[in-house]
């Protein structure tokens, strides 16, 4: 049993009626240079809620919010088809879905745990109805190698590919916004397949952040795109942000910008499922900038729903 959940969140299990299902999926093997401890990070990010105050920017109360925490998923690290298997059926199968519009929140862990994730997600919503579904991911990195070093496929850098590659995500659906790190059989691949990104420059000066948003909403609603997976590697923010994980870089996203993508995203789609991955507890600084902003993107979003809904 966990000694913190989230928030202090009640337990959950199959029979629990909540809106905002909270899990961790404890597994970085599958980062490209095993840089930092992702794994730690869903307990390390539970634990710092214990410390932090309970109301978010907006004056939401934080204990207020329909959720409740539903443990780990097991992990296996060398016995990665197993631990992807078990996430599947994590998802699937232990997951309250009689609950209404129930909305899984997954701590990773790398950057590859979004792909189980979604994969049962696109599973679950094409059985409910034929209903497409995108994916936003906010990251530094494309990620969009079919194979790292030409031979594996299972990598977080290969994990928007991987996405892409699911019977039911066309990649034409998926975008990746605040990229300043990618290779260039990445970007042939991606420009062949239609994905859609933006990279870090183009977000700045301020007004070419608000315009990013606007075509970004725009894009999705031209393809008639009502509900969004959103995927949140903390790299996708600066470094001076976010210094606490294995590929920081500089010129990212700040907090607020962020915040208000988040917040545009709500307003606009419906969202069935996010994640915030990437995040390594012991590279952060004393001052746990790193976690606090990861939990902080965690509840402003959960606050932005609960929002539009009441």
């Amino acid at each position: 049993m966990l000694p913190y959940t989230f928030y202090d969140y009640p337990r959950g299990d199959i029979d629990t009626l909540t809106k905002f299902a909270i899990f961790g999926i404890p597994w970085d093997a599958n980062s490209t240079h095993m840089q930092g401890c992702a794994r730690a990070a869903p307990l390390k990010l539970r634990e710092i809620t214990s410390h932090l105050a309970r109301m978010t920017e907006k004056g939401h109360n934080i204990e207020e919010f329909a959720a409740a925490d539903f443990g780990d998923v097991n992990i296996y690290p060398s016995l990665p088809d197993k631990s992807r298997s078990n996430i599947i059926e994590f998802v699937k199968e232990f997951l309250p879905w009689k609950s209404a519009s129930l909305l899984p929140i997954m701590i990773g862990g790398d950057h590859y745990c979004t792909y189980p994730v979604v994969k049962a997600l696109s599973e679950i919503y094409a059985e409910k109805s034929q209903e497409k579904i995108g994916v936003i991911i906010f990251d530094a990195h494309l990620d969009y190698y079919d194979k790292w070093l030409d031979v594996e496929t299972d990598f977080h850098c290969t994990v928007t590919k991987r996405i892409t590659d699911l019977p039911n995500i066309d990649p034409k659906h998926v975008a990746v916004i605040g990229i300043r790190d990618a290779d260039i059989p990445e970007y042939e691949l991606a420009r062949t397949d239609g994905l859609y990104w933006v990279n870090a420059y183009e977000l700045y000066p301020y007004d070419q952040l608000q315009n990013q948003i606007e075509k970004l909403i725009t894009y999705y609603r031209a393809k008639n795109i009502t509900k969004i997976y959103l995927s949140i590697d903390i790299d996708a923010l600066d470094g001076a942000v976010a210094p606490g994980t294995g590929y920081t870089l500089p010129g990212g996203l700040s907090y607020r910008d962020l915040w208000l993508f988040l917040q545009k995203i709500i307003q606009n789609f419906t969202l069935i499922g996010m994640d915030l991955v990437e995040v390594a507890p012991d590279m952060d600084l004393p001052s746990k900038l790193t976690q606090i902003t990861a939990v902080k993107l965690i509840t402003e979003t959960m606050a932005f729903i609960t929002e539009k809904e009441d």
